[in-house]
């Protein structure tokens, strides 16, 4: 039993050495727990905050797993062996999704300084708006997805773009402030350059900008 622990230990130790990500999870981790020590948390909330952390480890742990097992069978490139790896970081990236939502969820009602600012706003902040993005990020990939089955890969929208411009589109229409405007317009305008100069295909960066916009706007409306 001590060795199986043991045995244990070593692959949590060699995944945390060799995975930059698994070094990022476990500081996020650590950043959370810290800063729920100074919050008048509930036994459900932390226990909300444990179990959303131990699902984005454990994701990573099979991550990391079929990562080896994969470059143990085959070194070179295989369409398989591409979607192995590409479904399990999809796994890792639902449960960090996951782990994101239950964090605002969990510390919102604490963050008093933070919605002083936005007390007076015309659509105040809450849990919908983390819905309303998880909505567009399950809309950016389905429609990804379908328009790959149709193979036409220039009109697939790009999640970093929609995701950016949906989030950029939620802060002004929230804010309602001239400056914020002008600021979260001019960093989209450098996020959207930087990814047209370094894309191939401009098309599917403007499509996924006017869907992230698109989502905002109606989005915002129903809340």
């Amino acid at each position: 039993m001590l060795r199986s622990f043991r045995f244990a230990l070593e692959g949590l130790k060699y995944t945390l050495v060799s995975q930059r990500n698994m070094r990022i999870h476990f500081l996020a981790a650590l950043c959370v727990l810290g800063f729920s020590l100074y919050l008048p948390l509930s036994k459900l909330e932390v226990l909300l905050l444990f179990v959303s952390i131990v699902l984005v480890l454990l994701a990573e742990l099979f991550n990391t797993a079929v990562e080896a097992v994969v470059d143990m069978v085959t070194k070179d490139f295989h369409p398989l062996a591409k979607v192995a790896k590409d479904v399990a970081a999809g796994a890792v990236l639902l449960s960090a999704g996951l782990a994101v939502i239950v964090g605002i969820s969990v510390f919102y009602p604490y963050l008093d300084l933070a919605m002083q600012t936005f007390e007076f706003a015309p659509y105040p902040p809450n849990i919908g708006l983390a819905a309303l993005i998880v909505f567009d990020f399950f809309l950016t990939l389905i429609l990804k997805a379908w328009i790959h089955r149709l193979e036409k890969p220039q009109w697939e929208p790009s999640m970093t773009t929609s995701l950016a411009f949906c989030i950029a589109t939620l802060l002004v229409r929230m804010i309602n402030n001239l400056l914020v405007t002008i600021l979260v317009t001019l960093l989209s305008a450098l996020l959207i350059g930087t990814r047209l100069r370094i894309r191939t295909r401009k098309r599917p960066v403007l499509l996924g900008a006017v869907l992230g916009i698109v989502v905002g706007i109606l989005g915002i409306q129903l809340l």
